[in-house]
């Protein structure tokens, strides 16, 4: 049984090393530039490494000693060994491991951090992984879910967090708060409002609280 639970942790102002700089530094990169505080060591860097605004680059001309290493990374959160030198990779993890900061493996190790797949929709995030088992399964997955949580669910978890507010201020019996806030989940017409119009579908939520005497 696995020992891996899927947590959302929020990053900001947290360290995140990436050691190396090519195709696979660039997509971690990439992915925790938008999130957290990253910086990428490397002798070189791909062309779009050097463009990423949101990273910090630190140009080495050999691989980094374990001393400068443990340095680096003594007030990261997670270290990404990235290199194209597996053995080097390990050791990297080892030293982190030992100093206690998290560690994400390219390789077919795991671990202590396992990066999913990650689907947006405003302030609906889903996260798919097979835990290494099946990198295919995991991209076909979010093909097949990115399907059905179209954009629409981004505005609606918006329009959710609106109503709720309002409706916190109006109505005291929780109870009727949460039928309220279903009811609107449950209204078709909101629904295709929110694929052309916010406003529109705003005023169609309005509806379910003007027929509980809310407003």
């Amino acid at each position: 049984m696995s020992g891996f639970l899927p947590l959302f942790i929020d990053l900001h102002d947290r360290k995140v090393v990436i050691i190396g700089g090519g195709s696979v530094g660039e997509r971690k990169a990439t992915l925790f530039g938008r999130y957290a505080r990253t910086v990428v060591v490397s002798r070189e860097f791909t062309e779009k490494l050097l463009k990423l605004k949101e990273i910090e680059r630190i140009i080495v001309d050999r691989k980094l000693g374990d001393e400068e290493f443990a340095d680096l990374i003594k007030d990261a959160f997670l270290v990404i060994p990235a290199t194209d030198d597996l053995a080097y990779n390990e050791h990297l993890a080892e030293i982190a491991g030992l100093l206690g900061v998290l560690v994400n493996q390219v390789n077919d190790d795991l671990g202590d951090v396992v990066i999913p797949s990650v689907i947006a929709r405003g302030d609906v995030t889903i996260g798919i992984s097979t835990l290494g088992s099946s990198p295919a399964l995991s991209r076909y997955s979010r093909r097949r879910i990115e399907e059905v949580i179209t954009p629409e669910y981004g505005e609606m978890a918006r329009l959710q967090s609106e109503m709720r507010k309002l409706l916190k201020e109006k109505v005291p019996d929780q109870k009727k708060r949460q039928q309220i806030l279903w009811q609107i989940l449950g209204d078709e017409m909101v629904w295709e409002h929110l694929k052309t119009s916010y406003n529109r579908a705003y005023e169609a939520a309005l509806r379910h609280l003007r027929d509980k005497e809310v407003l």
